[in-house]
């Protein structure tokens, strides 16, 4: 009578855990790629908008007022890189702060992040149109200014799929600080469309008027001012730097 050995054990049966925890390294992996480019996007961004700054050809002999006026464009663009740099700085925190709460991710999550990235990398564009304002051209302003205004949108967007939309995709409680991100985004998108849509309309009704566009300007830092306070309330306790 022939002895029957055993069949040896599926590799499933030798380590029943090893497929789960390898679909969590491959998760981690992918979602530390996403985080790894989209960080690339700022720094591209960032340095495509400084490398914009360029020194003036200045004749020999050249003073006062038309030395001031040859340093005009180079004023203006390092004006722009560095509210630039501010905003992109900002978003990148906010970015950084709402991606600790990412647990896994979706096709859906991708799609908002890269809109979102668009309107970051477009910052050299709008910033570098800002120079040609000096030629009495506003159409720079309205593109700068709609700019930041769906960037702001994009961020809001993104953060209301993760938070409230595929509660899935972010870790497990940290309620406090969810509802802080969700209401610091859903201030300032609102924030900056509003000054966005008041500087065109400002700018239409009054085409050479130079002190209604710092009006509106100033205005902008004062909506920023008051989002900023809004969600304040808001902010837990205990809160990652």
């Amino acid at each position: 009578m022939s002895q029957q050995h055993p069949s040896p054990p599926a590799p499933e049966q030798l380590h029943p855990d090893h497929e789960p925890h390898r679909s969590a390294l491959e998760k981690e992996f992918e979602l530390e790629r996403i985080i790894l480019f989209s960080d690339a996007v700022f720094a591209i961004a960032i340095t495509l908008v400084a490398i914009d700054i360029k020194f003036p050809e200045i004749p020999k002999g050249l003073k006062g007022a038309p030395l001031l006026h040859a340093f005009r464009p180079m004023i203006i663009s390092f004006f722009a890189f560095a509210v630039s740099f501010l905003f992109i700085g900002q978003s990148w925190k906010t970015h950084l702060r709402l991606f600790r709460l990412l647990k896994t991710y979706d096709q859906g999550l991708i799609g908002r992040n890269l809109i979102f990235l668009f309107f970051i990398v477009t910052f050299p564009f709008t910033a570098s149109s800002l120079r040609y304002m000096l030629d009495g051209i506003i159409i720079p302003i309205y593109l700068y200014m709609f700019n930041i205004a769906f960037v702001s949108i994009a961020q809001f967007a993104l953060c209301r799929y993760m938070l409230y939309g595929k509660t899935r995709l972010a870790v497990e409680g940290e309620a406090a600080e969810k509802k802080y991100m969700y209401v610091k985004s859903k201030y300032a998108a609102i924030a900056m469309t509003v000054v966005a849509i008041l500087l065109m309309t400002v700018t239409l009704l009054y085409p050479v008027n130079e002190d209604a566009v710092g009006s509106v300007c100033a205005l902008a830092a004062l909506f920023l001012v008051y989002s900023r306070r809004k969600a304040r309330k808001y902010k837990p306790a205990k809160i990652p730097v």
